[in-house]
């Protein structure tokens, strides 16, 4: 089984849920500074994450089977621009791999298993 770990970082606006998406289908929900790992065969795998009305790029993941890969979805200073709030809304959000887990206490962090059985 391979891991994939959203995390979200601190920044506005803080109300709303980011939404997280695997293979086109909404997985999680995630408030400012939390996170969640998502159990997951292995394979070919996209995610991306969205927040109304705006989106961000696809990530591609090719994950071996015992894979851990972690990411960081943020709401940059692009997302405050004319091109993304009208003409870039799918790439207005910024999601990247990064090196590590991040440091979120346990009682923020989700944990979903969309393995097939």
């Amino acid at each position: 089984m391979a891991t994939i770990t959203v995390y979200r970082e601190y920044g506005a606006p803080l109300v709303g849920r980011m939404q997280v998406f695997v293979d086109g289908n909404r997985v999680a929900a995630l408030r400012s500074e939390g996170s969640v790992d998502i159990t997951i065969d292995g394979g070919q795998h996209t995610v991306r994450v969205a927040l109304w009305p705006q989106a961000s790029a696809p990530v591609e993941l090719d994950l071996p089977a015992d894979g851990r890969v972690t990411l960081r979805a943020r709401v940059g200073l692009r997302a405050n621009t004319f091109a993304a709030l009208f003409r870039q809304r799918g790439k207005a959000l910024d999601l990247d791999v990064v090196a590590g887990r991040p440091r979120i206490p346990a009682a923020r962090t989700a944990h979903v298993d969309i393995r097939h059985v």
